[in-house]
């Protein structure tokens, strides 16, 4: 029977990545391709409202995924052993969590600065007296969304490699 501190990180763990997990995806499946389809000043209101908060909740959820996985691997490891996978297994955990880095330092490193930068200069043109902005702006804005969308799927794409590696080592 498992005990108390094994099923509450282990409900941290997979709670915080299904919400990492599903924001990125619904990022990459539903925001970013509606967003193609408005209009210049449309995606700019909407991107400055809801970025900031969605980048957040990006954070948080990889930081709580991060942390509750690494206090569960410690808890299988060094004190309920019984819970750990077999020597087979845990190599395709190991592997999941340098992954699991990997795509934190792609959260942390590219899309939430590029998406303050996206919000920051969206805010300017907005101030600016002409709708459109000089094409140097313009220009910088879509090479920002380019890099955002860009580093949300291959997010997306190494989280879903993380999973499969976490339930291959859980499941030998």
């Amino acid at each position: 029977m498992a005990d108390a501190v094994f099923v509450v990180l282990l409900l941290l763990h997979v709670g915080s990545i299904i919400a990492w997990m599903g924001g990125a995806t619904l990022f990459v499946s539903v925001l970013a391709p509606s967003l193609r389809r408005m209009s210049p000043a449309s995606r700019g209101e909407f991107t400055i409202s809801v970025l900031p908060s969605y980048m957040r909740f990006i954070g948080g959820s990889s930081i709580a995924a991060a942390v509750a996985g690494l206090a569960l691997y410690a808890y299988i490891t060094q004190v309920a052993t019984s819970f750990a996978p077999s020597s087979s297994g845990l190599i395709y955990i190991q592997i999941g969590a340098v992954v699991t880095l990997i795509v934190l330092l792609i959260a942390f490193g590219v899309l939430i600065p590029t998406s303050r930068k996206l919000v920051g200069l969206l805010k300017m043109l907005q101030k600016q007296a002409t709708p459109g902005g000089d094409a140097a702006t313009s220009s910088q804005v879509a090479s920002l969304q380019k890099r955002l969308g860009m580093a949300a799927r291959l997010g997306v794409f190494l989280l879903a490699l993380t999973l499969i590696l976490m339930i291959v080592g859980a499941s030998i």
